[in-house]
């Protein structure tokens, strides 16, 4: 059962790559053509280095995030009950 599954991912694979380069390559080509610049296919070194840049970008919001999630806290947790004179 297990050769079965692999053969037919396999075989999936052998399959849809060859058209994924065919449609990758006619559409480099077409952009040649028109004169645009083609986009390189990211390795794993620059996935992962984008990865982490786009996490260290989500550090700087996290400050803003938990002021809103605080008050959205606040909203949730309000019973209805008088706030006593100059509290705010």
């Amino acid at each position: 059962m297990e050769y079965l599954v692999g053969g037919v991912v396999f075989g999936l694979c052998l399959f849809i790559l060859p058209l994924w380069a065919y449609r990758r390559g006619l559409k480099d080509g077409l952009a040649l053509n028109q004169g645009k610049t083609i986009e390189p296919i990211a390795n794993p070194v620059q996935a992962v280095q984008s990865h982490i840049q786009r996490s260290h970008e989500s550090k700087e919001t996290k400050a803003a995030n938990a002021h809103m999630m605080e008050g959205l806290a606040n909203l949730m947790a309000y019973d209805g009950t008088p706030q006593k004179e100059g509290e705010t």
